[in-house]
């Protein structure tokens, strides 16, 4: 009985993991939509500016503002898109220890950048230094960068990297 549920369970692990080859498919907003919808992602707002922003199991709250655990953002008028990963657990930000992040869906997905693209340069965004990187596997028009800032993983697309 101990295995079977073992066994119902496995397929929980792996829902709701943006993954390398979701990030290099992404070139407008549909494909973008595709990519958070499938994932599991809700929708949660469009903002002034164009960014349309989806969230993983969102808690709403109107005064604090929604919070998840994810997020992915797409920019309607540049094609702009990020994804944003919280990559402490609620007990590491508790007893302020280091948590195991090799399972966390951005370390994954670094990692693939790492080994299939190409260094590119540092491009600051926002006054944030991001590493970016050349993906001949994109279909996407620019770069791709990342940096990890105050705990949270961003994953960020750059149509026209200067």
């Amino acid at each position: 009985m101990k295995n079977l549920l073992i066994l119902l369970f496995i397929p929980l692990l792996g829902v709701s993991q943006v993954s390398y080859k979701d990030v290099m498919s992404i070139n407008s907003e549909d494909t973008f939509k595709k990519v958070v919808i499938e994932n599991g992602y809700e929708f949660d707002s469009v903002d002034e500016e164009g960014w349309i922003s989806y969230g993983f199991n969102i808690v709403r709250d109107s005064i604090e503002g929604n919070k998840s655990s994810k997020w992915g953002i797409y920019n309607q008028n540049d094609g702009k898109f990020t994804f944003q990963f919280n990559r402490r657990t609620l007990l590491g930000e508790f007893f302020g220890t280091e948590d195991d992040t090799s399972e966390n869906p951005y370390d994954k997905i670094i990692k693939d950048i790492k080994k299939n693209c190409k260094y590119y340069k540092i491009i600051n965004y926002n006054g944030i230094d991001y590493v970016s990187y050349s993906c001949s596997e994109s279909t996407y028009k620019g770069k791709i960068g990342f940096v990890v800032s105050e705990g949270v993983g961003l994953i960020r697309h750059f149509p026209n990297p200067e």
